[in-house]
């Protein structure tokens, strides 16, 4: 083995060691809490062990019986627990536990830096260890300190390892409709840790109840390494598959007109959806044309539908997208069409998910209704409006909230993986090579995505708004790439602070993935104007690009 495990029954600890001194004091104990009650340890727990396996059987004064399983593997220890009983089950601590008289005991750690798949800060990618980490399908960019909302969700992943030498993970392993969890919490604290997973009181256990596999593993040479290591595990064990080849046109290099959009607001006062019309995205690509930057797929941004819901186009801003589209594809371009997820914006109240007064606040995919919107929404778009695929937006607004009430029984990761089935599966009956392009780089989550984007650049009330825009994009890229390999990547590109940090982001885009612009005139922040010079050298970027595009379609 590559560490050696000293078992102490009074403490409910493993010791993890190695070579290099000690790992952790792994804690034996879970809390599987209810809507009603914390889950506490009651009593002397009974600690079995046999050859590669230690159980740890507890009296809980919410279930009948907990059961904590623990697998040792040469690499790798293997922990889940398994609770009998009835409950609207709350949250599930592991690692860690109650247990009077003591309060929460969590697990001991010689950690010392932690690092999170999940872009929550615009220039931090390691942390100290005594600092927490947070990865789910939750957050909001505009609501003071909920930032974690750029990959969602991110691997359930995180590493961390000791003043040197190799990293460790600790990951989940279950399959996707499980992950009835919104968050996965690396909850820190003084030398210790334990994991949270939010149920919300949304998974209703009556019988029995077993927690995802967590997955404590050894032996990586760097983060990325253990993003590959927990995605080749699921794949041994059929929780993640393998991606589709991309067609050709995927890999065109892209323009979203959201920034160009955006510099018009800042301009004029306006808000920045007045602005997604066809005569502002005529002469966005218009402009470009005249200086040889001719995109292979154009992305129509935010807001060019009447309703979120339904999908059909604002008359006002759009009076033929149809013949648009086909103007589009005359010129040998394809058309994306933004699509905001959960949005209950014209449908009816009874197709939501709902405050306990009524009110919608997301649609619900579990809901027959809210099954019908999607569905007749991306038969719309891409049948009847002839688009080539969807640009899948605001997927932390997945619905969040212990009061809230919705059809079926999936809630958190499980849920959001439901509306993206459903929107896939109807675009790929419709139009078979359909992009569906999103922001959720876990490897469950392979099978609903063609495409993967990288996300706005910065928050633009982050913490750090000047921070480094080139080493975090390529942070978020190998993230992209260790986790879910051979996925196409969308290089994104807003916002950017001024013309100098888009041409260094510029330059690089393409090591990245597909390149994208978002500017057709100006840099939206700093108001900067793109000379001739400027867009000559997304041409000179772009036609380098599409020559190291080899004949399989993939980037060279």
């Amino acid at each position: 083995m590559t560490y050696t495990l000293t078992l102490d029954e009074r403490r409910l600890t493993a010791e993890i060691r190695d070579e290099h001194g000690l790992w952790f004091r792994l804690r034996l104990l879970s809390s599987l809490d209810t809507m009603t009650r914390p889950d506490e340890t009651l009593g002397e727990p009974v600690v079995s062990r046999s050859d590669g396996r230690i159980e740890v059987r507890c009296v809980s004064s919410q279930w009948t019986e907990r059961v904590t399983t623990v697998e040792l593997h040469d690499d790798r220890i293997e922990l889940r627990t398994t609770v009998r009983g009835t409950g609207r089950l709350l949250t599930a601590h592991l690692l860690g536990g109650h247990r009077p008289p003591n309060g929460f005991l969590p697990s001991g750690s010689a950690l010392r830096t932690v690092y999170s798949p999940n872009p929550d800060h615009p220039s931090r990618v390691l942390r100290p260890a005594v600092e927490p980490a947070v990865i789910g399908v939750t957050g909001d960019g505009a609501e003071p300190g909920v930032g974690r909302w750029l990959f969602a969700p991110a691997p359930w992943c995180v590493a961390g390892r000791r003043d040197q030498g190799d990293w460790v993970s600790f990951a989940l392993a279950a399959p996707v409709e499980e992950q009835t969890f919104t968050s996965m919490h690396y909850a820190a604290g003084t030398d210790g840790f334990a994991l949270r997973l939010d149920y919300e009181g949304h998974t209703e256990v009556d019988g029995t109840f077993t927690t995802p596999t967590l997955v404590v593993h050894f032996g990586h040479t760097d983060p990325p390494a253990a993003l590959r290591a927990h995605r080749d595990l699921l794949l041994t064990r059929s929780l993640a598959r393998e991606p589709a080849p991309p067609h050709r046109w995927w890999l065109e290099p892209m323009f979203c007109g959201w920034g160009a959009q955006h510099h018009l607001s800042l301009t004029t006062g306006r808000s920045t959806k007045d602005f997604a019309t066809q005569r502002h995205y005529d002469a966005f690509l218009d402009h470009l044309a005249r200086h040889d930057v001719v995109p292979g797929t154009v992305v129509v941004d935010d807001k060019w539908a009447e309703h979120y819901a339904t999908c059909r186009p604002d008359q006002r801003k759009w009076p033929d997208l149809v013949g648009w589209i086909a103007g589009r594809h005359a010129l040998g371009q394809r058309v994306l069409l933004w699509w905001k997820a959960w949005d209950p914006d014209g449908a009816p109240a009874d197709a939501c998910v709902r405050l306990p007064d009524g009110t919608p606040v997301a649609l619900d995919p579990e809901h027959p209704t809210g099954r019908r919107i999607v569905t007749d929404a991306v038969e719309h778009m891409l049948g009847d409006l002839d688009a080539d695929g969807l640009k899948v937006d605001f997927l932390a607004r997945t619905p969040s909230g212990t009061a809230l009430r919705h059809a079926g029984r999936k809630w958190g990761a499980a849920l959001l993986h439901d509306l993206l089935a459903l929107v896939y599966t109807t675009a790929k009956r419709v139009k078979p090579d359909a992009l569906i392009v999103t922001h959720t780089p876990n490897p469950a989550f392979t099978d609903i995505t063609d495409m993967l984007r990288l996300n706005d650049i910065r928050m633009l009330d982050a913490v750090d708004p000047d921070g480094p825009v080139v080493p975090h994009m390529r942070y978020r890229a190998e993230v992209v790439h260790a986790a879910c390999p051979g996925v196409p990547v969308d290089a994104d590109g807003w916002c950017l602070p001024d013309r100098a940090e888009w041409a260094a982001y510029l330059a690089v885009q393409p090591e990245l993935g597909v390149p994208a612009l978002y500017y057709a005139t100006h840099v939206d922040l700093s108001g900067e104007e793109l000379t001739a010079a400027d867009l000559g050298d997304v041409s000179r970027v772009w036609a380098d690009y599409r020559r190291g595009l080899d004949g399989a379609g993939e980037p060279s």
